[in-house]
This record gives structure tokens, sequence and C-alpha cells, in this order.
């Protein structure tokens, strides 16, 4: 045993050696200067750097485990410094932003080579400085480097950082395993980090976009003036225009008419970034041609970002789920990869933070209270002819002001009922002194029984979230004509849940008759002899209930109540926020950043905590 014991002994000094010398490069001429560097006592410096260093994180902890594997020896500082292997490192960071849209300042590029100059410049002061700075080189590197692999596996910002309150998907970080593994990788480092980052085809069409919007020349920009022109129309203005286009890769003929062929340039612009197609020229088309390049540049490494957030529930492991993009205000259904369906959706209410010193931070924007989250859930139920029981928010900052004025009125044209939030019993509107109620703590709850008239509509598709929001339906269909859609409290509003609910009913295996007994529900008329028994069976059910209640309570009857439908199947959902992604058709499309979170997302990367 103890003859094992020796081996193993001398056969981890042998690969710990080895480790340490391997691929060393030869001290580089500079650092002769320094001849009283003594390779020992800089291995000393280090290990007595090591036990006094505090930091708790994992990734300090693990980094450190990793120099007392090498006993302390450096890696990057070898001989002064291995010159070869760090400029590769530091040419990968420099790639990082056209590759992936991480900026230098998340590597504190500029800090590394600014200690690597005054070593290579002979500016160290002293001797006793010497080490020191040998060590700071040889942690930035490292710690530089294991923020890369991290950046590219994992994220390179907290999404709930970039979100605050309004993030609740759960999200993987690194592990002891991958900080163990990609420091024994280092020095094989350019290998190592070429499958880290997303292999997707959505994350390989961003990084080929950000490649094309390097390749532009980012000269200074001319504004274009704001006019206004119909097809065929001439303008002075024109050729600025145009060369805006073919500066921001949309080729076309310089001239002074507004001819088909800058049409198509245009109504081409126009489709990538969300506006509508004319064959005129609008404003809002000139103000978004008067963007700079960087727009575009940052808009793909905020969504470049977001697609390395590792997120424990993600849309490639269900071929079936429901796809909310709140810059895009849609919502789409997907089954076996391919979107079935797409419908427009509203969204949370936002607001300019300009007008809200309270939401800024430490360089971050806090989010809008009305916002809607950003989560995956299932959705389980199905509730039809959904009654609204309104948010005491709402009831608070909304209705109490209308309700002081004329409560009786209220009531009657949005058809809601009152209880009393002690007792739970329903009490008269006219009962009630608003003017005498304390508007910070009202006893009452506001309800808003089924009907046409109803704002969450006919569908309400409920999933499990601690913000208490949905999909449902609306009596506001009109809102769905706007371009800009953030409306709501939080809810989205789905334009035709119906065809959805069709949907849902397909995947879950219901059959006809009980597809009809639920359009009878709805309304609906019967259109089979099975459907004809089912209304009578619910008249007769309907009698009876009726006919239980009290005097009072009958008064709040109606015949299309609330019915909650259970799924057997139930249905992922993703609610999400992109603001440039890629369309079915393979282009990379721009929206506007709604709720204001590329910012934070761009102000993380330049502004680390190192």
């Amino acid at each position: 045993m103890k003859k094992l014991l020796i081996i193993t002994f001398l056969a981890t000094l042998a690969f710990v050696g080895c480790q340490s010398k391997a691929h060393v490069q030869p001290e580089p001429h500079w650092f002769k200067h320094y001849s009283h560097y003594h390779e020992k006592d800089y291995i000393q410096f280090i290990e007595n750097q090591i036990h006094s260093e505090t930091d708790s994180s994992l990734s300090a902890a693990m980094v450190r485990d990793f120099y007392r594997d090498r006993h302390f020896h450096p890696f990057w500082t070898q001989n002064g410094l291995q010159e070869i292997l760090t400029d590769s490192l530091l040419a990968t960071f420099d790639n990082a932003l056209r590759l992936h849209g991480i900026p230098n300042e998340y590597f504190g590029l500029d800090s590394i080579r600014h200690t690597i100059a005054q070593l290579v410049e002979n500016q160290v002061p002293n001797n006793d400085s010497l080490y020191p700075y040998l060590y700071r080189l040889e942690r930035q590197l490292t710690d530089s480097y294991v923020r890369y692999v991290c950046a590219l596996a994992y994220g390179a910002t907290d999404p709930k950082a970039v979100n605050g309150s309004k993030w609740y998907y759960a999200t993987l970080k690194p592990d002891s395993s991958f900080l163990q593994t990609m420091l024994a990788e280092m020095p094989r480092f350019e290998k190592t980090i070429s499958g880290l980052a997303p292999q997707t085809a959505d994350y390989q069409s961003l990084q080929k976009e950000l490649k094309r919007l390097y390749s532009l020349p980012d000269s200074t920009q001319t504004e274009i003036p704001d006019f206004r022109l119909r097809k065929d129309g001439h303008s002075a203005n024109l050729p600025k225009l145009c060369q805006r286009l073919n500066q921001i890769g949309f080729p076309v003929s310089i001239g002074n008419t507004l001819n088909d062929t800058l049409l198509q340039a245009l109504n081409n612009f126009r489709r990538i970034n969300g506006i509508p197609e004319s064959d005129s020229l609008d404003g809002e088309t000139i103000e978004k041609l008067n963007r700079p390049l960087q727009y575009y540049k940052d808009a793909v490494a905020a969504n470049l970002e977001r697609l390395r957030w590792q997120k424990k529930h993600q849309k490639s492991d269900d071929t079936l789920h429901i796809a909310v993009n709140i810059p895009d205000y849609t919502l789409c259904v997907v089954q076996k990869d391919e979107v079935v369906m797409r419908e427009r959706i509203c969204c949370g209410k936002t607001q300019n933070p300009q007008n809200d010193p309270a939401r800024h931070k430490d360089g971050l924007i806090a989010p809008f209270k009305a916002e809607t989250p950003l989560l995956y859930s299932q959705i389980r139920t199905l509730v039809l002819n959904p009654e609204w029981n309104i948010p005491y928010d709402i009831i608070k900052n909304e209705y109490y002001p209308k309700l002081v004025k004329s409560n009786t009125a209220v009531v009657n044209r949005e058809h809601l009922y009152i209880r009393d939030s002690r007792t739970g019993r329903y009490v008269k509107p006219d009962s009630i002194n608003w003017s005498m109620v304390n508007r910070n703590n009202i006893p009452y709850r506001l309800h808003q029984t089924s009907g046409r008239y109803n704002a969450l509509g006919r569908f309400k598709f409920v999933f499990a979230n601690s913000e208490s929001v949905y999909l449902h339906d609306t009596n506001n269909k009109g809102a769905f004509k706007r371009r800009k859609r953030a409306l709501s409290h939080g809810c989205v509003r789905v334009q035709n849940p119906d065809s959805v609910a069709e949907w849902v009913y397909a995947v879950n295996g219901f059959d006809t008759n009980y597809i009809e007994q639920l359009h009878i529900l709805l309304g609906a008329e019967p259109t089979t002899e099975k459907g004809e028994k089912f209304v009578e069976k619910k008249h007769e059910q309907d009698s009876i209930y009726y006919e239980k209640l009290s005097d009072w309570d009958k008064q709040f009857y109606r015949e299309l109540r609330p019915t909650s439908v259970t799924l057997r199947k139930p249905i992922p959902l993703f609610i999400e926020y992109y603001t440039c992604f890629v369309a079915a058709d393979g282009t990379v499309q721009y929206r506007e950043d709604v709720y204001y979170k590329d910012g934070n997302i761009l102000f993380l990367m330049k502004h680390p905590d190192f």
C-alpha cells in the first residue's frame, strides 16, 4: 500500500510538472531587463496571494483551485509572459464584438493591454512591484478567460438584472463542473470555445447579420430632412435618402424621383423594421432611416445575448407550444417546429423612463409596473365566459373616481356587481357612499359578469404565474388595428382567441360532440341531435340552479356563466422579448424596444463587475 501511494505521488508530480511546462514559450527579449526575477519567488508570491483571497464566488474559488492544482505555477506569465498564447486570447476578446456582440469592456481589454505595455516598456517602478504586476496580469487573463467562456455558454449578463421583477424564467448558471473543465482546457482555449455559443439557426443568422453590419461603412451620417412624397414625385432630398439606403445595405441608384425601384428598396427597409408598406414616403420611414448604424449593431448584440441565456425551459424542447413576443406584438402557435397560427396581441402598458426618474438606478432602467412579465408556464385551463375579478389597484386607481362620481351608472353600464371583501356577500350599489370610502383601504371588490361586454371577452387561457396574468379575449377589438399595442394592465389580449381555442381542443383530442358542447356553452346554437339533447339537459340544470338561488342572488343570475375546461395536454407557453429576431422567411427583423430593455443589456456588458 505504501509503495502504491509513493507511485501515485510521483505520477501526480510528473503530471503537474508536465502541465506547468507543456508548450511553454521562451522568455521574451524584453523580460531580460528584469534580471532580479526568480521563478521560485514568483510562485511563492502567487501562493501567498491565493491564500489571502476572500472572494467567495464560485468562479473565484474554482480559479484558486486551478492554481493550487498547478502548485501555484503561473499559466500566462511563465517566463515573464507567454506572448503568442496571450496575443491569441486578446485577439479572441477583440473579435467578440463582431462575432457575438460582446464589447471589449466586458473583458477589461484596455486594462490588460495597459498592464502588458508597462511590463514590456520596463515601466515597473521597482523590484518589489514586479511580482504584483505579473500576478495582476496573470489573474486578469485567467479571470477574463473565465468570463468569456461563461458569457458564450450562459450569457454575459444576468437576465434578472436586465428585466428586474418582470423575469420569471428559471435560468442555469455555470457550475463547478463547467468551470473546472474550462480551466483545464485553457491551454487549448481556441478549440474549446468554438462550440460554446448557441449552435442554433437563429443565433447563427444574427451573427451573420452582425458581420454584415460591421462590413458596412460607418461614416458620419447627414440627416435626412423630414418631408413627404407620393409615388413618382420629385425632391432634392431623395439623393440623401438613397445614400442612406445604400449605407445600411439596401442598394439603390441615386436619384431625385420616387420611382418603383426606390419604393421597392424602401418597402424592403420597412418590412424588416415593422413599418407598413406604402407607395409614398412618410415621416416614420424617414425617422427610422435616420437611425445610426450603431442602432442596428446594438439591437443585434442585445438579442444575441438573450439567445445565450440558458433558460431551463427552451422552445426547442417543446415542438408544440405557444410563444408570445412582446416587441412584435404577436402570438405564434407552433407545432412540430412550424408556426401554424399567428395572432396579433396587446400587451402590458409601457412608459418612457425619461418621465420617471425613480426607475433609473445604477445605470439600469427598472420595469414599468404594468409591463407583461416574461415567463415560461403551461396553459392548463381554458375558461369560457370568464368573469373579470377586477384587481384592487385598478379599483383604486381607475374605478374609484368613477364610483364617487356616479356609482350606479358605472355598475349598470359595465355590468358589475360588488362584494364586501370582509364577508364575501353581494352589496347593493346604491347602499355605498363612495365619497366616504377610504381610497387607500377599499373594503369592496368589483366583478364584471360574463358576456360580450366583459373586458376578458369569451375566453381566458389560465397558466400558473405569480403576477396573476393570463391570455384572454377582449371586447375592444379595435385596439388590434393599432401599430403599438402596449395597452393592457399586464395580461395578453389575443385578437382571435377562438382560433387558438380550436387548436387547443384539437391537440387535446377533444371529440366533435364535446367541442359542440363547448360552443353551446359560449352561446352557439346546436347543430346536431346530440347537441340539442345537451341544450335540453343544460336548460333543466339551469332551472334547478336558478330555483335554489335566493331572491337577492337571482338578480345576478345570467345564462352564460364561467365554465372551466381542464386540458388533458397542457400547452407550454413562452412570453418572450426579442427586439431583433429571424422571421420565417429568414430575414432579420427589428422592432421597437417597447419596454426599454436593450439598454440594460448593453450597459451591463460595458460595465461588468470586475
